[in-house]
């Protein structure tokens, strides 16, 4: 499990040493000076300014925040008091989820949760990687805050997890083959046959219920964690039959291994990714929602979704 701190750490020596300073001159004005420090354990996985109110908006240095957040982020950092969340997030689900040439974490779910991060002073992100089927195992038992693995909502996950009003991206799932076969269109044409699955994922989810309706004719569900490299290589030897994945994702496994897979038919669910979190942690939540609100109004999540996805993402396909 790999833990890297987020990127809001203040530097206390050099703090200390700007107000002597200030002190000394007799200055009355105030800034505490912050850094970016990545750190990475053995075991795992701004600046604030002079503030100023604009409408319903309070913008403090490169920090803006609004509503809700802005009264939760006073109160909470009142004499410095500052909550660590511990996110939840993957390794092997590029480029959502994944570590770089240098062995650090990157992608999507850790930029958008960083820029979060930024808004929300209230908080200091820690990230810590788990295999993806343990991630909500973690947020049972508390050892994790928000759970960030393109996490789709359905009746099961919502009856048991809390998740943010305000989702990411768009997530629409497809059947995905070899692109030599044209046998297969659609759920009932995967009757009898392999399709691999991780164990907890939406996808699983949607076969499971298919299953349910079809007894006499399931699906076979193969249960597996594997690498993007392993399921392209067991679609084109014909290990399974299918995977259910996403046109983008879809895509960029085939720049990456080979043009050997295609998706087929219409989708089989339309939906969207959102974070996960406890069922009580309600203000936590909210105050995500607030910051994702201000990433999608000032661009910041449609320039990070281009950058990082390849195109704007957070509404279209």
């Amino acid at each position: 499990m790999q833990k890297i701190v987020s990127r809001k750490k203040s530097i206390l020596v050099l703090g200390s040493l700007l107000l002597i300073a200030m002190v000394a001159a007799g200055c009355g004005t105030k800034k505490t000076v912050e850094t970016v420090e990545d750190k990475t354990s053995a075991n795992s996985a701004d600046i604030s300014g002079d503030e100023t109110t604009t409408g319903d908006k309070t913008t403090t240095g490169d920090k803006t925040t609004t509503g809700d957040t802005a009264a939760a982020a006073d109160e909470n950092t009142a004499g410095g008091k500052v909550r660590k969340v511990i996110i939840g997030t993957g390794t092997s689900f590029k480029p959502y989820c994944y570590l770089d040439e240098n062995g650090k974490l990157a992608g999507y779910e850790y930029e958008v949760l960083s820029a979060v991060d930024e808004l929300l002073p209230q908080y200091e992100f820690e990230f810590q990687t788990f295999e993806f089927a343990n991630i909500l195992v973690g947020i049972d038992a508390k050892k994790i805050d928000v759970g960030a693995h393109q996490f789709e909502l359905n009746e099961e996950r919502q009856a048991k997890y809390l998740f943010t009003n305000e989702s990411y991206t768009t997530f629409i799932l497809r059947i995905t083959v070899d692109k030599n076969r044209d046998d297969i269109k659609s759920l009932d044409d995967l009757q009898g046959k392999k399709v691999q699955t991780g164990t907890g994922s939406n996808a699983s989810y949607i076969l499971e219920q298919y299953n349910k309706e079809h007894a006499n004719s399931p699906i076979n569900l193969i249960y597996s964690s594997e690498t993007s490299e392993q399921q392209v290589n067991n679609i084109a030897n014909g290990t399974y039959d299918a995977i259910i994945s996403i046109t983008r994702v879809v895509e960029n496994l085939n720049k990456e291994f080979g043009d050997h897979l295609k998706t087929v038919g219409d989708p089989i669910a339309n939906s969207n990714t959102y974070f996960v979190l406890n069922k009580d942690d309600v203000q936590l939540r909210d105050d995500i929602d607030g910051a994702l609100k201000i990433l999608k109004e000032n661009g910041k999540l449609a320039e990070l979704s281009i950058k990082i996805i390849g195109a704007d993402y957070t509404t279209n396909d």
